[in-house]
């Protein structure tokens, strides 16, 4: 599938062939993919636990779905990855350790200014960067714990909207939970052997959909021109019809919810799993 149908396909799928097994093969290249995705300093502080429903214990199968409230979606999936921030990985060291790696590798030039000594300079003593380089002393020296929590949720935030779009490029129906109420998260790390200074971002559910591949159409969205600007905020960015045509055809624009039907199937997709149907 090309790019702009994948995203524009993706669908929250809230309904999973409960019966279907998702080939470990799949799941691997979902991984795979999310493990190549941007992330500032190479830090990539997201970390996965990949669960299959049914080779789960009763007991802990049970726990992680009253966590959750027991959610139709969670119940069905077949496979359940638990995406979690790594805080750790966030810290000015890990920064040091990973920026010097990629002047190593050529992937920021030291012609603006980058090199190991600069980098440490700047981190652990908060010594002024030359222009031309990012003012990292400012961002890393000193850096509170609460900023590397923030930064290592953001990141697991980008990397699992990345996951879900692997995953419909795989053919399959995906959407994200919490990973549990607040109260349940102990219990959460806990059956998954997690540590306790991991943070809890989502669960991906992931599954053969039930539903029809447009899932009801595609979501709405804030009008373009309330989203992006030019030059400055309030000023809209000039949307050229005729690049909305080519993204029409490409298939990132797609058929907007609800598309004709779409009650009826939620109707059958209500009855067919025992739930009410109004």
């Amino acid at each position: 599938m090309e790019f702009n149908e994948v995203v524009g396909s993706r669908r929250s799928v809230r309904y999973f062939q409960t019966w279907r097994r998702v080939e470990r093969a799949k799941v691997q290249r979902i991984l795979e993919v999310t493990r190549w995705t941007t992330c500032p300093g190479n830090l990539a502080p997201w970390r996965a636990v990949v669960v299959y429903r049914d080779e789960l214990p009763d007991a802990d199968r049970d726990a992680l779905l009253r966590a959750d409230n027991w959610q139709g979606a969670h119940v069905q999936a077949p496979v359940w990855i638990y995406w979690f921030g790594d805080v750790s990985a966030a810290r000015p060291d890990a920064f040091t350790r990973n920026t010097i790696q990629l002047l190593e590798v050529g992937a920021i030039p030291a012609a603006y200014g980058w090199a190991k000594e600069t980098i440490t300079a700047a981190i652990e003593a908060g010594e002024e960067t030359p222009e031309g380089m990012a003012s990292i002393q400012e961002i890393l020296h000193d850096m509170p714990m609460e900023t590397s929590t923030m930064m290592a949720y953001a990141e697991t935030v980008g990397a699992c909207a990345v996951a879900t779009l692997a995953a419909v490029n795989e053919g399959l129906g995906t959407c994200l939970h919490t990973v549990g109420r607040p109260s349940q998260v102990p219990r959460v790390l806990e059956i998954l052997g997690v540590p306790e200074h991991y943070l809890p971002v989502w669960v991906q559910l992931v599954g053969y959909s039930a539903e029809s591949p447009e899932a009801g159409g595609q979501r709405p969205r804030p009008p373009f021109a309330e989203s992006f600007f030019s030059q400055r905020y309030g000023q809209p960015f000039e949307r050229d019809e005729a690049v909305v045509q080519q993204l029409v055809e490409e298939k990132l624009i797609q058929a907007p919810a609800p598309l004709p039907g779409r009650e009826d199937e939620l109707r059958y997709l209500a009855r067919m799993y025992g739930y009410p149907e109004e």
